[in-house]
């Protein structure tokens, strides 16, 4: 009978991990597999280590994989990275011709940010230029993953916060988009950072008046590297309205007024001066005006394309040699014409840009190249094709921008209103209003690149849960109790 228990038991055990393997190669393949590993590191990281260590690791692990990335992938220039690089280097010889170009002339707002590449260029050389500017994007991307952690913590538990943080850290997409001179990584890190003086009630030791005006400041240079900061300035009109709506007395809603406009007039003083003095200098006679503001609109409502740039419309509207003003009353018929569609359609369409702009990857723009090229790697004394290891950072990257949402709206659908700290309605408001201004304008999947650091933020609403509902739970005490359970049912026998 002991020998037949015994048997039994070894059976028993064979089946479970049999069972076991078998779900993980069907369920959690190899991206998976990556993903699981990965958050198992990161509990023990969140979990064993101080305030300060923690810090340490989280910037050293994120910049020295974004570092270790942009040396082994070489990511040449393309598209208008570059032509804004060809124009900052222009710039770095006190060549200011570039302005001339019809795209400069249209789209003047993006001189703020072929200055900075310029420079950079002036700095290092043109023949260190380009490594220089990735190394700063791999600094600007490091920030946003420090501000995450800081941000949230102001809202979140200490474990939860930290697990925002790693998560971000190696969320593929901006782990490779740090190789593209793009002026998402800038911007997005000074945004952050003016958000982070409002929010934070941890580390920074300051009156409110400054903090708004330094907040107005760095929301502005954000703005001048990349247009997006009104989609920020109007998320903060929600969150003072709510303030002042809450106050107690006249006095306590006009302090929410002054703070609110400390930051906006700040913001609109510093983007106006910035634009007059590249006006006057020389370097672009229109500043950093849009003179075409209609032409995301034309291309968003693009049904075709799915709401994407696409070389039909743009040869539409700029082929033909048509006057400045015969342009914008083309783009306006466009405009009417699109958006007097069959509302079936419409809706269709927009349901086609909210999957390439939030569920689709931008991973392409790093090493599209060597996709093209198909190329074959030796990966651990094998050889492998790099469109299986894309196939494999696609499905990753999908894992941690779904493991975002899913946390996020666990967190947000779980809490009670009067629970909610009138804060999260910035993160919150910032999502809201992007989803619905995307639904009209140009997206693309690397569009959201300013967007995910605020739904990592609002996963810490989630981890909050989760760890609240596992907390006290031992794998130890679990696996104990299932062998017991186990010999139990043999010894029965």
């Amino acid at each position: 009978m002991i020998v037949i228990g015994l048997l039994k038991r070894i059976l028993t055990y064979i089946l479970i991990i049999f069972i076991s393997v078998a779900c993980f190669l069907i369920v959690f393949r190899v991206p998976a597999a990556i993903f699981a590993i990965f958050a198992a590191l990161a509990l023990v990281l969140v979990s064993r280590i101080g305030n300060r260590g923690f810090i340490i690791l989280i910037v050293l692990g994120s910049f020295l994989i974004r570092f270790a990335y942009i040396i082994i992938i070489d990511t040449p220039l393309d598209s208008d990275f570059k032509l804004l690089y060809d124009a900052a280097v222009l710039f770095s010889r006190g060549d200011y011709s570039f302005s001339g170009q019809v795209y400069f002339q249209e789209w003047a707002y993006q001189t703020g940010f072929v200055i900075y590449q310029g420079l950079v260029i002036r700095v290092f050389g043109e023949a260190g230029g380009i490594i220089a500017l990735k190394i700063l994007n791999c600094l600007w991307n490091t920030g946003i993953t420090l501000i995450i952690y800081l941000i949230a913590r102001n809202f979140f538990g200490e474990k939860s916060s930290r697990m925002a943080a790693v998560l971000y850290s190696g969320f593929v997409f901006p782990v490779t988009f740090v190789s593209v001179l793009s002026n998402q990584h800038i911007s997005t890190f000074f945004m952050l950072l003016g958000l982070f003086f409002i929010l934070d009630q941890r580390l920074i030791r300051m009156r409110q008046l400054p903090r708004r005006l330094i907040a107005g400041f760095l929301l502005a240079l954000g703005n001048v590297m990349r247009p997006e900061a009104i989609i920020i300035i109007v998320s903060l009109m929600v969150y003072y309205l709510v303030l002042f709506l809450r106050a107690g007395d006249m006095r306590q809603r006009m302090k929410r007024v002054m703070q609110y406009l400390a930051v906006l007039i700040v913001y609109l003083a510093v983007n106006g001066l910035a634009s007059y003095a590249i006006s006057e200098s020389g370097v672009n006679p229109q500043g950093l005006r849009n003179n075409n503001a209609w032409w995301k609109v034309v291309v968003g409502l693009n049904y075709d394309s799915r709401g994407g740039y696409n070389d039909h419309d743009y040869q539409l509207v700029y082929g033909g040699n048509k006057s400045l003003e015969e342009r914008k009353e083309l783009e306006k018929d466009l405009i009417r014409e699109r958006l007097g569609m069959n509302s079936l359609k419409l809706a269709n369409l927009f349901l086609k840009k909210i999957q390439n702009m939030w569920c689709e990857n931008a991973l392409d723009w790093s090493y599209k190249h060597i996709l093209e090229s198909n190329r074959v790697i030796t990966l651990f004394y094998n050889p492998v094709r790099f469109s299986d290891i894309d196939a494999v950072l696609k499905d990753l990257n999908e894992l941690f921008i779904y493991a975002s949402m899913i946390l996020s709206l666990l967190g947000m659908l779980a809490w009670r209103k009067s629970q909610m700290d009138d804060g999260l309605l910035i993160p919150v408001a910032i999502l809201a209003a992007s989803f619905v201004i995307y639904l009209l304008i140009e997206v693309q999947p690397r569009y959201a690149y300013m967007q995910q650091p605020f739904l990592f933020i609002l996963s810490g609403a989630g981890l909050d849960i989760l760890y609240r509902g596992f907390d006290g739970f031992s794998l130890k005490r679990a696996w104990t109790r299932l062998r017991d359970s186990v010999s139990h049912g043999s010894g029965q026998q």
